[in-house]
C-alpha cells in the first residue's frame, strides 16, 4: 500500500522520500511503478540505511529542507520482535517538525497477534505512535472470496472500513 501512494503523489508531480531497513522487493516495486515514467522516477528517494533507521529519518529531515515532498514513507519502522526503537521516535517528531504541514508521513509497520485476547490485532509501537498523534489504519487479510481471493481489510478508523483486492498494479475496491 505504501508503494501505491508513492506512485500516486509521483504521478501528480511530487517527491517521495521513502526511509527504509532494506530496499522494498523489486518485482513488486517493478509492478506498481509501472505506470511511472522513467525520469518522474527520480522524484523518488529511496534511502535505505540498514538497522540505523532514526539515522536514515535525519537524513529525510535534511533533505526534505530541501526538496519539499509531498510524501514521506518510513517504511517498516519498528523491529519484529522487542520495543520501538526511542531514537528512531525521536527523530520522526523532528521530521514532523520540519516538514510542511501538507506533506503526511506514511509510517509502516508489522500487525502481531493480541496475546491478552482483547482483539485480533496490535499495531508495533502504538504507544509511541499515540504519543506522537498518529492516526493508525490497520490493513489485514481475510479468505473466502471468489475463486480463493484474498481480501484486504483497511480500518481507517472506529466506524470506517474498506474492501480491497490487490492486484499487479496496487489495491483497489471490492
Amino acid at each position: 500500500m505504501a508503494m501505491q501512494f508513492a506512485r500516486d503523489a509521483m504521478l501528480e508531480g511530487g517527491r517521495v522520500i521513502w526511509i527504509c531497513e532494506t530496499t522494498p522487493d523489486s518485482m513488486r516495486f517493478s509492478q506498481i511503478f509501472d505506470s511511472v515514467e522513467v525520469i518522474a522516477l527520480a522524484r523518488l528517494h529511496l534511502h535505505a540505511c540498514g538497522e540505523a533507521l532514526a539515522g536514515g529519518i535525519d537524513d529525510a529531515r535534511k533533505l526534505s529542507t530541501r526538496l519539499t515532498p509531498q510524501l514521506v514513507i518510513i517504511d517498516d519502522w519498528t523491529p519484529r520482535i522487542g520495543q520501538a526503537d526511542k531514537l528512531a521516535i525521536k527523530s520522526i517528531v523532528e521530521l514532523q517538525s520540519t516538514l510542511d504541514s501538507k506533506c503526511p508521513i506514511l509510517i509502516v509497520s508489522a500487525l502481531y497477534g493480541d496475546a491478552s485476547g482483547e482483539g485480533e490485532w496490535k499495531v508495533r509501537g502504538q504507544a509511541a505512535l499515540d504519543k506522537i498523534s498518529a492516526t493508525t489504519w490497520l490493513l489485514t487479510i481475510t479468505s473466502g472470496g471468489a475463486g480463493g481471493v484474498q481480501k484486504r481489510i483497511l480500518n481507517v478508523g472506529d466506524d470506517e472500513q474498506y474492501q480491497l483486492i490487490i492486484g499487479d498494479d496496487g489495491f483497489s475496491s471490492v
